[in-house]
C-alpha cells in the first residue's frame, strides 16, 4: 500500500465508508510507519468509535475486549503524539482515552509494563511540553510500577525508571536516593540483559538501545557506540526522535558540554547520522518568535530585533514565526528571503543570518520609500462615497494587497505573479530524505533533525464573523482549534483546511498580509472570494483585534521558548477630553484602546504565569515603553514631599527620552523617514541586546557567540545610548521624532 493511498483510503474512511475491521487495522498502522501520526490518530478514534457502536465496519471482530483494550491503548499513545494537536491538551486527552479501559492506579496493572509504560510515556511527554515536576514523579512511579522482577527482552520500563530518577535528581528531588538506584538499575540491565544475538529479530533494536542507554548513563561512552553498531537493523529515523531527545537529555546530565567529547559525537553518529543538531535541539526547546502589529513603526523595530538575534546566532533555532499586523508585513519578508537562502545550493554557515538581515533591511527600506499609504489612500470626496455606499473602511484592502504583492514580495520570489501561499511550501536543499525518512520536507516533523530550522510561517488576523483568530500558513487557513477554549466559546468555529487550489481555496500572500493589517474602520474588512463556507460569508480584519502580539499562535503550536517583540500602539495619558461630535468619535475610540490595552497585559500575563509555573522554558518579551518613568500625579493638595531620582537611560540602554519618543511615533502605513526608521532599528536592537543576556542566556544551545555587525543604523545607536550633555542632532531628533506622532496627511494621487 502506497502512501499516497493509504491517505486516500484513510480519509475515504474518515468521511463515512464502510471497510473490514482488518483493513481498518492495517490502515492506521500504514499510516503510522509513514509518520502520518495525526491521520492514524483520527482513524483509530473512528475505530474505536465502529467497535463500541458495532457499525460502520463490515464483517466480524475477533476478541472484542481485546480488541478494545489494544485500540484503546494504541489510541491513546498517538493522541500525545499528534503534532497537530495542542501539547495543552493532547496530553490529558491521551490520558482519558486510557483511562476508558484501564484502571491506573489499581494494583492490578503492576508488572503491566505495557499500559503503565504507555501512561508513563504520556506524563514523560506532557513534563517535556509543560514542565511540570509532578508528572515528571508520576511518570517515573509508573515506569517503576510497570517494570516488574525481570528484565524481559529490553528492559523498556526499567531503562526509563533510571533516566527519570536522573532528571528528577538533577531537579533536586531526593538526589542522592534516586541517582543510587538510577545506577543500579543501568548496571542491572548491562549485566542480566539477554544478548542481542539471542533475542527475536523484533526484538533486537529495542535490546540495543536499552543496554546503550545504560552504557552511556553509566559514562562507558565506546561501549555504548559499539553496542550501537552492532544492531543490524534501526527504526525508520523519525521514529528515533523520542529515543535521540532522551539520550541528548541524559547526555547533557553526565557532560556540560557533550558534543566537544569525541567519544559521545561518535556515539550520536552511530545512533542516527547528523544527529549532532537533534541533541542541541532537544536541550533549547521549541523557539517560537512573534512579530507584533503596529504598522510601519512596528516593522522596523522587528528588523533591529531580528538583527541582533541574528548577530546571536539564535535564528537558526525559531521554528514558528508568528506574525500581526506590521509584523506581518516585514515577517513575510523575512520568511521568504530565508527560504530564497535555503533553496541554494551553499551549505547555510554562520554569518548567513546577519546578511540576509542587511539584505532585508535594504529591501524593506526600498518598499516603505514608495510610501504604501499614499498609493492606496483616495480623496476625502472617495472616501466619504465609500461610507455611504456602505463600506466599512476608507481604504480598500484590495488596493493595499496588490502594492504589498508588487513591491514587498514579488522582487523576492522567482516564478509567477501573483505570489500564493501554497506555491510557497518547499523543500530545502540541505534536506536529507535517508535522514528524515521522507522525500518531501515538513517543519512539524524534520525541523528536529536541522541544525538551521525552517520557521512554519503564520500571519493572523481576525475573523469577524466569529471574533475568532484566523490563521494562514504555507499549508492551510482558517481557524484553528488549537486557539480556541471550547469550554468557554460556544461559537461555532470555521474550520481550517489545506490549500485546495482548484477549488478556490488558495490566498495571494500580499492578500493575507492585507488582511492582517486591516485596521477597522481605516480599511473595509477583506472578504473571502468565492465564498468557501456554505452560508456564511467570511470578513477578516486585522489580527490585532485578536491578538496583537501573535503569542496565541505560538502557544498552540507548543512552542515552550517565547520570543516577542512587540511595538503596538499602548495607551497614552489623556489630559483633557475633546468637545463636540469629535469627543464623542474619540471617547469610543479610546474605550476600545483600553480594551485592547487590557487584552495586551493579559496575554503578557499569561505568559509570565507560565514561565513561572515551568510551562515555558524560556521568555523574552520586548516593549517599547519597558523602563519607562510612570510618575504619579498628585492632587494639589499632596502631602507626600518625596522627589525621585531618575536614570537617563531607562534598563535597556537607550535614552528615556528617545525612547519615549519613539514608542509614540505613528502606527501609520506612509514613508518613514531614514531617521525615523534607522532610530526604530537601534531601539529594537538594543531592547534585545539586553534582554536576551537578562531573560535567555540561561538556555544552553539556543544562542552562539555574538558577532559584531555594521548595521546602517549604528550611527543612530551611538546617539540613543548617549549619556553626554548633548550632542550636535540631539534637539533636532527629538523634535522630529515627537511630531512623528501624528499621521501625516499626503496630495499624492491615489486610486478611487
Amino acid at each position: 500500500m502506497t502512501a499516497a493511498f493509504s491517505i486516500e483510503h484513510a480519509r475515504s474512511f474518515l468521511s463515512g465508508a464502510h471497510i473490514t475491521f482488518d483493513d481498518a487495522d492495517f490502515l492506521w498502522r500504514s499510516l503510522k510507519k509513514i509518520d502520518e501520526l495525526s491521520l492514524a490518530r483520527r482513524v483509530l478514534e473512528r475505530l474505536r468509535v465502529c467497535v463500541r457502536n458495532r457499525n460502520g465496519l463490515l464483517g466480524s471482530i475477533h476478541s472484542e475486549f481485546e480488541t478494545r483494550s489494544k485500540l484503546c491503548q494504541q489510541e491513546a499513545e498517538l493522541t500525545s503524539k499528534d503534532p497537530e494537536l495542542s501539547s495543552s491538551f493532547r496530553h490529558d486527552r491521551a490520558l482519558d482515552i486510557l483511562k476508558v479501559e484501564f484502571d491506573l492506579a489499581s494494583e492490578r496493572l503492576d508488572g503491566d509494563a505495557e499500559t503503565l509504560g504507555i501512561a508513563a510515556g504520556i506524563l514523560k511527554r506532557r513534563w517535556m511540553d509543560l514542565g511540570q515536576i509532578k508528572d515528571l514523579r508520576n511518570a517515573a512511579d509508573f515506569y517503576r510500577r510497570g517494570a516488574g522482577a525481570t528484565l524481559g527482552l529490553d528492559a523498556y520500563a526499567h531503562i526509563n525508571a533510571a533516566f527519570l530518577d536522573d532528571m528528577l535528581a538533577d531537579l533536586g528531588d531526593d538526589p542522592d536516593a534516586r541517582r543510587s538506584r538510577a545506577r543500579e538499575l543501568r548496571e542491572r540491565i548491562v549485566n542480566e540483559l539477554p544478548s542481542n544475538e539471542t533475542v527475536p529479530e523484533s526484538a533486537k533494536w529495542f535490546n540495543a538501545a536499552s543496554r546503550a542507554e545504560a552504557l552511556l548513563g553509566l559514562r562507558r561512552y565506546d561501549e555504548a557506540t559499539n553496542t550501537l553498531n552492532a544492531c543490524p537493523s534501526k527504526p525508520a529515523p523519525w521514529e528515533l526522535r523520542t529515543t535521540a531527545q532522551q539520550l541528548a537529555a541524559l547526555a547533557y546530565l553526565r557532560e556540560e558540554r557533550p558534543l566537544d567529547l569525541p567519544a559521545i559525537r561518535r556515539f550520536f553518529d552511530a545512533l542516527l547520522p547528523g544527529s549532532a543538531e537533534a541533541v542541541a535541539s532537544a536541550m533549547v526547546g521549541k523557539v517560537g518568535l512573534a512579530l507584533s502589529g503596529g504598522g510601519f513603526r512596528a516593522s522596523f523595530y522587528h528588523l533591529g530585533v531580528l538583527a541582533r538575534l541574528a548577530e546571536l546566532d539564535v535564528l537558526r533555532n525559531v521554528e514558528v514565526l508568528s506574525c500581526v499586523s506590521g509584523g506581518s508585513i516585514v515577517g513575510a519578508c523575512y520568511w521568504l528571503a530565508l527560504r530564497k537562502r535555503l533553496l541554494q545550493p551553499e551549505p547555510f554557515v554562520r554569518g548567513d543570518y546577519t546578511t540576509l538581515i542587511n539584505g532585508v533591511i535594504e529591501h524593506f527600506l526600498k518598499a516603505v520609500a514608495t510610501n504604501l499609504r499614499a498609493r492606496v489612500q483616495p480623496n476625502m470626496v472617495n472616501v466619504a462615497l465609500r461610507f455611504l455606499k456602505g463600506q466599512k473602511g476608507a481604504l480598500d484592502p484590495e488596493y493595499t494587497a496588490k502594492e504589498l504583492g508588487t513591491y514587498f514580495y514579488e522582487p523576492l520570489v522567482e516564478g509567477s505573479r501573483p505570489v500564493y501561499l501554497h506555491e510557497l511550501s518547499f523543500t530545502p536543499t540541505d534536506h536529507d530524505p535517508a535522514l528524515a525518512g521522507a522525500g518531501e520536507f515538513n517543519p512539524s516533523r524534520h525541523n528536529w533533525l536541522r541544525a538551521h530550522k525552517v520557521p512554519i510561517l503564520v500571519i493572523n488576523a481576525t475573523t469577524v464573523n466569529t471574533g475568532h483568530a484566523w490563521q494562514f500558513t504555507p499549508k492551510w487557513m482558517g481557524e484553528s482549534p488549537w486557539a480556541i477554549h471550547e469550554s468557554a466559546d460556544s461559537i461555532p468555529r470555521l474550520e481550517w483546511s489545506w490549500y485546495e487550489p482548484n477549488s478556490g481555496w488558495k490566498m495571494e500572500l500580499g492578500r493575507a498580509v492585507a488582511a492582517s493589517a486591516c485596521v477597522p474602520f481605516v480599511f473595509s474588512p477583506m472578504r473571502l472570494t468565492p465564498p468557501p463556507y456554505i452560508g456564511v460569508e467570511v470578513d477578516l480584519v486585522d489580527g490585532g483585534v485578536h491578538d496583537n502580539q501573535g503569542t496565541v499562535a505560538l502557544l498552540a503550536q507548543s512552542c515552550n521558548v517565547v520570543l516577542v517583540s512587540d511595538a503596538c500602539g499602548q495607551l497614552l495619558l489623556e489630559k483633557q477630553a475633546t468637545t463636540g461630535l469629535k469627543d464623542t468619535l474619540t471617547y469610543a475610540k479610546r474605550s476600545m484602546d483600553t480594551l485592547m490595552e487590557r487584552v495586551r497585559l493579559a496575554n503578557f500575563g499569561d505568559l509570565v504565569s507560565r514561565q513561572r509555573t515551568g510551562l515555558l522554558r524560556g521568555l523574552m518579551f520586548l516593549h517599547m515603553k519597558a523602563g519607562l518613568d510612570a510618575n504619579p500625579i498628585r492632587p494639589h493638595f499632596s502631602q507626600e514631599s518625596y522627589t525621585v531620582e531618575r536614570e537617563i537611560l531607562s534598563p535597556s540602554g537607550i535614552r528615556k527620552d528617545f525612547q519615549q519618543a519613539l514608542a509614540e511615533l505613528r502606527t501609520d502605513l506612509d514613508a518613514f523617514t531614514e531617521d525615523e526608521s534607522n532610530a526604530l532599528m537601534a531601539c529594537g536592537y538594543q531592547m534585545a541586546y539586553c534582554a536576551f543576556e537578562r531573560d535567555l542566556a540561561h538556555l544552553r544551545g539556543l544562542s552562539g557567540k555574538a558577532v559584531q555587525v555594521s548595521w546602517s543604523f549604528k550611527p543612530m545607536l551611538t546617539e540613543l545610548r548617549s549619556t553626554a550633555a548633548t550632542t550636535v542632532r540631539r534637539e533636532e531628533l527629538l523634535d522630529a521624532f515627537r511630531a512623528g506622532s501624528s499621521v501625516r496627511i499626503n496630495s499624492n494621487k491615489t486610486p478611487n
